[in-house]
C-alpha cells in the first residue's frame, strides 16, 4: 500500500502537511547508556559548528517496519525514531550527555511546580508549525495536546493528568492528581509532541503529520522506505548546532526496513544504506574488515527476560519459580544469543535508569540448589509439562532452546511455542500463554518499568502479578520527596521482585551499529532511540 505524503500546503491548511521532528524518547522505547558514552560523533563540522561537505541524503537501513506515524496511538520504537525527527516536545531527555540532568527545555523553556498538583510551564515565544502558513504554536496546542492525549492510547504516560489551564499565549499550568517525582520526564515522551489545534479545527486531513521541527514527510511506501525531507524555513535555523532545537543537516533522511539481517549487512556494503541497525553478531566479523564500514559498540539498556504467568498454575508457586530461576544458565543464553556481547544481571530495572541497584543475591546458575527448591515447592521428581512461548526469530529462538535444555535437567519438560509477536503480545494480555520470552527498555521514567510491569492490573503486567506491598513500595518510589528515602525504597523493591521472580532477567544487549565510515553527527541511545537529526555522511 503506497501512502504518499503532499508537500504543497495552502495557507488556509487543506492538504495533508507533514513535520519535522525533535524531542525526547518514549516509554517501553529508548534507551540511555549506562557507560556515560553518548556515541556522539562530532567530527566533520566547521568552525561556526555548521556540518561541512556531505552527502544529500541519509539512509537508515531499519530491522522492523514502520506501522503507524499517528503519534498519540503508537507506542513502537521504530515510528518514534522517524517522529523525532518531525516533532518536538516539550521537554527533551539528553541521554545523560549533560551530567546530573538529563531533561532539558525543549518547546517549553522552564517549569516549576506551584504546589504538589500544580506545575507552571513557559514555552517558547518563536515557533512555528510546518503547515505552509508558519502558524505559531501557543499554550492552546499544548492544551490541545494533552488533553487529546488522555482519550488515546498514550494516557498511560500521561498518568496523574488532570488537567492544563492556559494562563496566556506562552504559559500553562499543569494539574496532577498528586506528587510525582517524573512527571515532568513523561513530557519527554514523543507521542506527548506538541500537534496543531487548528490543523485539527480546519479538518486537515491526517493534521497528526504537522509538526515543529526540522524535517517534514515527504513519502511513505509501507514495507519499503519513509523519506523525510529538511525544511528550508524551519522556525529554528537560527539555533547553534550544538542545541537540541537546531536545524537538520542532511537534505533526505530515509528509513529503509530490512527485516532480514543479512539483507542489511548486504545493503551496507554495497553502498545502498548507509547504517545498518543491529546487524547480526556472526556477521560482524566481516564488517568489520571492510575498510569502508565501522562497527560501533556501546552498553545497552535493553533488558532480555523469561517470564511466568503467576496466575496460571504450577507457575503460582514462588517457591518453583526461583527453583527455575537457579536452573537457567544466564552465560550459556548470554552466549548464545549475542555472541556474549552484552551483561549478565540480576535485578528487574534497566540500566542507566535511577535507582538502579544489582546486589541482591538473586538466584545464580545453581543446578542442585535449583532441585532442593523443586522438592520446597512440591516438586522433587519434577515431572511438569509446560510450554514456553516466544517471538519467532533471533535471539528469541537461541534463548528458547537453551532454557529449555536448562529446564530438561530439573525433571521440566518444555515445548516450546514460537508465534508472531502481534500475536504473542495478545496472548500475554489475554493470560493464555504459561512461560515467555520478552524485553523491555526504559530511559528515563522507572515508574515505566516497576508500575507497567509489576503493578496490579497494569496492562503491560504480562506475569499477571499483583502484590500489594509491591504496589506500595512503587506508589513510594513514584511520590516520595526525600530522596534518600525513595532510594531506599527503590532498592528494597528491586530486592523485593527479584525474590517474587515473576520474572528473571537474562541479559541486557549491547548495542551495535554498523555504518559509513564517513558518518558524523550521529547520537546513539543504548536501546536504540537513535537521533539522526543533525547525521550526515561527510565528503
Amino acid at each position: 500500500m503506497r501512502k504518499r505524503l503532499a508537500l504543497l500546503l495552502s495557507a488556509a491548511m487543506l492538504t495533508v502537511a507533514l513535520a519535522g521532528c525533535s524531542g525526547g524518547s518514549s516509554g517501553g522505547s529508548g534507551g540511555a547508556n549506562s557507560g556515560g558514552a553518548s556515541g556522539e560523533a562530532s567530527g566533520g563540522s566547521t568552525a561556526d559548528g555548521a556540518a561541512a561537505g556531505h552527502k544529500e541524503s541519509l539512509i537508515i537501513g531499519t530491522d522492523t517496519d514502520i506501522n503507524n506515524l499517528d503519534l498519540q496511538k503508537q507506542q513502537d520504537q521504530i515510528n518514534n525514531i522517524i517522529l523525532k525527527n518531525t516533532h518536538q516536545t516539550l521537554v527533551f531527555f539528553n541521554n545523560g550527555s549533560s551530567g546530573d540532568v538529563r531533561f532539558d527545555p525543549c518547546l517549553a523553556t522552564s517549569w516549576e511546580f506551584v504546589d504538589d498538583t500544580h506545575i507552571e510551564m513557559k514555552l517558547r515565544d518563536d515557533v512555528y508549525f510546518n503547515d505552509g502558513a508558519q502558524t505559531p504554536m501557543t499554550a492552546e496546542d499544548v492544551k490541545f495536546t494533552l488533553d487529546m492525549a488522555m482519550d488515546n492510547m498514550v494516557a498511560s504516560v500521561l498518568a496523574g493528568y488532570v488537567g492544563c489551564t492556559v494562563k496566556d499565549e506562552h504559559t500553562i499550568e499543569i494539574e496532577i492528581e498528586k506528587y510525582n517525582n517524573e512527571f515532568i520526564q513523561s513530557l519527554a515522551s514523543l507521542p506527548l509532541a506538541i500537534q496543531s489545534k487548528k490543523a485539527y479545527d480546519d479538518g486537515v486531513e491526517n493534521p497528526y503529520y504537522i509538526g515543529t521541527g526540522p524535517y517534514k514527510f515527504d513519502e511513505w511506501v509501507e514495507g519499503e522506505y519513509c523519506r523525510l525531507v529538511k525544511v528550508e524555513d524551519y522556525w529554528g535555523n537560527d539555533i547553534p548546532a550544538s542545541e537540541n532545537l537546531a536545524p537538520g543537516v542532511a537534505e533526505i533522511l530515509e528509513f529503509r526496513p530490512y527485516i532480514e539481517a543479512s539483507s542489511r549487512v548486504m545493503a551496507l556494503q554495497a553502498g545502498e544504506i548507509d547504517v545498518c541497525i543491529n546487524p547480526p553478531i556472526n556477521e560482524l566479523q566481516y564488517l568489520e574488515e571492510d575498510e569502508n564500514i565501522t562497527v560501533y559498540e556501546q552498553t545497552g539498556t535493553r533488558l532480555f527476560y523469561f517470564a511466568f504467568n503467576v496466575e496460571k498454575a504450577p507457575w503460582d508457586n514462588q517457591t518453583l519459580r526461583q527453583a527455575v530461576a537457579c536452573a537457567i544458565d544466564r552465560n550459556a543464553v548470554l552466549e548464545a544469543a549475542v555472541y556474549g556481547k552484552g551483561t549478565p544481571q540480576t535485578t528487574i530495572l534497566n540500566r542507566g535508569l535511577w535507582g538502579f541497584y544489582d546486589e541482591m543475591d538473586g538466584f545464580d546458575y545453581d543446578v542442585e540448589r535449583a532441585k532442593s527448591l523443586m522438592a520446597e515447592a512440591g516438586y522433587p521428581d519434577g515431572g511438569i509439562t509446560t510450554t514456553l512461548t516466544y517471538a519467532t526469530g533471533t535471539p528469541y529462538e537461541q534463548i528458547a532452546t537453551i532454557i529449555q535444555a536448562n529446564l530438561a535437567d530439573i525433571g521440566i519438560t518444555v515445548t516450546l511455542e514460537p508465534m508472531e509477536t502481534a500475536t504473542l503480545k495478545s496472548a500475554c494480555v489475554d493470560g493464555s500463554q504459561e512461560l515467555f520470552l520478552w524485553r523491555w527498555n526504559e530511559d528515563s521514567k522507572v515508574d515505566f518499568v516497576y508500575r507497567d510491569l509489576f503493578y496490579t492490573g497494569s496492562g503491560s503486567n504480562y506475569h499477571h502479578y499483583g502484590d500489594a506491598k509491591a504496589d506500595e513500595m512503587i506508589d513510594i518510589v513514584a511520590t516520595e520527596k526525600d530522596q534518600d528515602k525513595r532510594l531506599e525504597t527503590a532498592q528494597e523493591l528491586q530486592t523485593y521482585l527479584v525474590d517474587a521472580c515473576p520474572q528473571v532477567p537474562l541479559y541486557i544487549a549491547n548495542l551495535v551499529v554498523a555504518y559509513n565510515k564517513d558518518l558524523q553527527g550521529q547520537y546513539f541511545y543504548g536501546g536504540g532511540n537513535h537521533d539522526w537529526r543533525h547525521a550526515y555522511i561527510a565528503q
